[in-house]
């Protein structure tokens, strides 16, 4: 048996697989998160593949326990505990399907399908506990509200949706919230292929909650497809069918969709804080633009459900086909 070299990272977050019959045969997280959790593919003695996440705070040990418990207590595809390493902050589950940003990739026509499975799936989840509650800022925006402007130079970031988005918390706007996800990065999300059609799920549960919006987290999916242009630019245009799924929804769930493309966009401070440091501006011109006719067509939309206005969606910055393909 080939052995796997871990990467050189934080004593910590290494788990003493060898010791418990496992061998390591690749990292599967990414590294950026490696200060955090270590998430590694693993085989048996009888070469069984499974997976093993190492977290570095037991608070997170215990969350991603407290999620999947939940989601098969109600029935929802989940990966099946097989140990519990509590010592070692660690879980031992079954090998479930493959990253949906390779299959993808790998499967091309097998787009579509794919998509009404993750939505199937996303929707799913949110019912588990849904209620209607009032509106909260997402932690990615509430951030870049947050961020003093020293931080951001010249640029200002978001000025009509900073204004906005806490009127919604003010005036108490309720939305309908339930369990979900809030980081539903496309790396985030596997596939299984059954005899009937793809089946999604995702395993991925540091940022699980129950105040989550289905169409909030559609819209952050839908923007992630971003991250695969370079790999191939027609799979991320025909991603462009996601749009059809918001096309007959009610205003709240329009703007709830927008403003999950937007906070996926906001999700990476570090980046963001380059973009507005950055004296070379012009590669990001493009993204820069965009981010701002997001925050247009968010606030449009807010602006309308303040206004409680049922007027036509196509007057709030356009059609939808305004805002297809990613910078």
């Amino acid at each position: 048996m080939n052995h796997f070299r871990l990467p050189l990272i934080d004593s910590s977050l290494c788990f003493p697989l060898e010791g418990y019959g496992y061998f390591v045969t690749g990292v599967l997280n990414n590294k950026n998160r490696w200060h955090t959790k270590l998430v590694c593919k693993i085989t048996d003695e009888f070469s069984k593949d499974w997976v093993s996440t190492t977290y570095r705070q037991v608070s997170d040990y215990q969350r991603l326990i407290k999620a999947v418990n939940l989601l098969r207590r109600n029935n929802r595809l989940v990966p099946q505990i097989a140990k519990l390493y509590p010592q070692h902050n660690t879980v031992i589950c079954d090998f479930i399907g493959e990253f949906l940003s390779e299959f993808l990739l790998e499967n091309p026509n097998c787009l579509e399908q794919s998509l009404m499975s993750v939505s199937t799936y996303l929707e799913s989840v949110n019912a588990i506990n849904q209620t209607p509650q009032a509106f909260t800022i997402p932690p990615t925006i509430e951030m870049i509200m947050q961020l003093p402007k020293e931080h951001l130079s010249n640029f200002d970031f978001l000025p009509k949706v900073k204004n906005i988005l806490p009127r919604l918390e003010k005036e108490n706007v309720q939305f309908t919230y339930g369990c979900g996800v809030q980081d539903p990065h496309i790396w985030n999300f596997r596939i299984m292929e059954t005899s009937l059609r793809p089946q999604a799920l995702t395993t991925d549960f540091d940022y699980f909650s129950d105040q989550v919006n289905y169409f909030w987290e559609l819209g952050y999916f839908y923007a992630t497809f971003r991250w695969l242009k370079k790999a191939s630019a027609t799979l991320v245009k025909n991603s462009e069918n996601i749009l059809s799924l918001i096309e007959k929804e009610s205003l709240k769930s329009e703007f709830m969709f927008w403003l999950g493309v937007l906070s996926s966009y906001c999700g990476y401070e570090d980046s963001l804080r380059n973009l507005a440091q950055d004296f070379n501006f012009e590669p990001l011109k493009e993204q820069y633009l965009f981010i701002r006719c997001l925050d247009n067509k968010v606030s449009c939309l807010a602006e309308k459900i303040l206004d409680g206005k049922k007027t036509k969606k196509e007057k709030c910055n356009g059609r939808h086909n305004e805002f297809r393909g990613f910078p």
